[in-house]
Parts: structure tokens; C-alpha cells; sequence
């Protein structure tokens, strides 16, 4: 054989092994089910080769999942607006929002009996403070009354003349909860607010898909945000969820984890929650609206 030939078989050669090399670790990072006989059991390997039977099936395996943060404000308690020994108006149908302050401030307060907080949800839904009527509670009334509470009780929660209360969400308030107008309220942001241990209520609205394609809201609700938790993989990272207490709920100790989508809702980028409990069967969307966040 000439030196030239030789030198042409050596580089086919090569290149060959260099193939059945790559094939090899690609083979290696999938798993395979071998299917035996009916009289023995399957074998898992990483090459369908290793296989003495031809059919092996290529098993979907996913990468492991792993919390790569979490944080939740066990203390907040979680009052239910249907309980019913707080015979709250209109037996607490729109009686969220006073619910859901409730939970959080009874907190800063240094925590209480539920037969004190009831009557505090009471006090922050009259007409004295939120003044919670038959369309429920809107952002502007909560800021005000909140607002006013604090301000009447600084003398005995001297944590109170620190406050700061902050609103983002597409509906109007005072420019002074808002400042910069922000209308989207902002994962970070509500991250951010519970790494700080701040008091934060989501707004969700409930939206209807109407002939035309576009969505209609249909009603809203206000539930307690008490944590977040980020999940991974090694394969894309994706996975974060808000812990709520939901006041439509039963109450006690039963923490709802939300999967949260960035999606468009009437042309408009924000956040889907996917399996928002209390949603009303007549709706199609839970979509947060806003949020309001206290600091003290």
C-alpha cells in the first residue's frame, strides 16, 4: 500500500472512531427500556445496543427539580371571610379586603386571638375606614382606609409612624401611593417585598373571554401574599410561584401556591395565575391587576 493510501485509510479510519465516539455519549445521556419476554423483567440501560431484544424505548426522562429559593411568613395568620362566627355583612361575600389587611396587620400588631381579629377586619371594612360596600373594596378605598387606620392608631403601634404604603397595579389611586405610575406590579417587586418582610395584598381580577376574543372583568378579589418560591432545573430554570391566604378559602393552615405566567391579557404583557382557587366558574382568566405593599 502506497504511503499516500495508508494515509487516506488512517483519516477514514479516524474519523470513523471519532463518529462512534460522539454517538456513544449521546447514547450515554439517554435511557433506554429494554422489553424482554414475559417472563422477565425490563432492563434500563444508556445504550439501546446493550439490548438483546430489538425493542428498546427511549424513556422521556426529566431533569431533577430543586427549589432554588423559597420564603414564607409563616406567622400571617390566614381568617376566612365566610367564617361563620364573624357574621361579617352580607355573610363576608365582599368582605376580602378587610379580611386579607386583617391577616397582615394583626401580625404587626403583635398578633391575635381570631375573635380580635374578626372584629379588626370589621372595623377596617365599616364606613369609618375602607367602607367596603356591595362592589367589594377598590385599590382607592383600601390605600385610603388603611391609610386612616394607621394614622388613628400610631399613639398605641409606635411601628406605625414609620409606614409607607405603595401601590402598582392598572388602576388609578392617589399619585402619592404611586408615585412613578408604575402600572404593572412586578414579580421582583413583590419578591423583593417579601424578602423584606413587608405586608403585601394582590388585587386579582377575573376576567371573561367575550365574542370578540377580548377579555371582560367580571370581578376581582384580594388575597394576603405570604411567600414566593422559585423551582429550576438544569434544563431551563423556569418555575415561580406566589403563596397566598386567600380569605374565599376555609381558612386555618391551608397556604395556596400559585403558578405564575407571563402571558397578554387584551393586548397587554402581565401576569397569569394559573390555578387561582377561588376563581368563579364564570370566569376564564385570574390575571393580577395590582398590589398594595405596607412597610412599617
Amino acid at each position: 500500500m502506497s504511503a499516500a493510501k495508508w494515509i487516506s485509510f488512517s483519516l477514514y479510519f479516524f474519523l470513523l472512531l471519532s463518529l462512534f465516539a460522539l454517538f456513544s455519549q449521546k447514547a450515554s445521556a439517554e435511557i433506554y427500556r429494554c422489553q424482554l419476554d414475559a417472563q422477565q423483567s425490563p432492563v434500563f440501560t444508556d445504550s439501546r445496543f446493550k439490548c438483546e431484544h430489538q425493542k428498546a424505548r427511549l424513556l422521556s426522562v426529566k431533569a431533577p427539580v430543586n427549589i432554588i429559593e423559597r420564603k414564607v411568613l409563616a406567622s400571617i395568620p390566614d381568617l376566612s371571610q365566610r367564617d361563620p362566627t364573624a357574621d361579617f355583612p352580607d355573610d363576608g361575600r365582599k368582605y376580602c379586603a378587610p379580611v386579607a389587611v386583617s391577616n397582615s396587620l394583626s401580625t404587626a400588631m403583635g398578633g391575635m386571638p381570631s375573635s380580635q381579629q374578626i372584629e379588626l377586619a370589621r372595623t377596617l371594612g365599616s364606613a369609618d375606614y375602607m367602607a367596603t360596600g356591595t362592589k367589594g373594596t377598590s385599590p382607592k378605598q383600601l390605600l385610603q382606609g388603611l391609610e386612616h387606620y394607621i394614622d388613628a392608631h400610631k399613639a398605641s403601634q409606635p411601628s406605625f409612624y414609620k409606614s409607607k404604603l405603595e401601590y402598582r397595579g392598572q388602576r388609578t389611586v392617589a399619585r402619592k401611593f404611586n408615585p412613578d405610575l408604575d402600572r404593572q406590579a412586578e414579580l421582583p417587586w413583590l419578591i423583593n417585598g417579601i424578602k423584606q418582610e413587608k405586608h403585601i395584598w394582590l388585587n386579582i381580577g377575573w376576567y371573561q373571554t367575550q365574542d370578540n376574543g377580548k377579555q371582560k372583568r367580571i370581578g376581582g378579589h384580594w388575597v394576603t401574599l405570604v411567600g414566593y418560591e422559585k423551582l429550576g432545573s438544569m434544563k431551563d430554570g423556569k418555575g415561580e410561584y406566589l403563596i397566598i391566604n386567600d380569605p374565599a378559602t376555609s381558612g386555618g393552615d391551608s397556604q395556596e401556591q400559585i403558578t405564575v405566567n407571563m402571558a397578554k391579557l387584551n393586548g397587554r404583557m402581565g401576569y397569569q395565575l394559573m390555578n387561582q382557587a377561588s376563581m368563579p366558574k364564570t370566569a376564564d382568566v385570574a390575571w393580577l391587576d395590582g398590589a398594595i405593599q405596607l412597610a412599617l
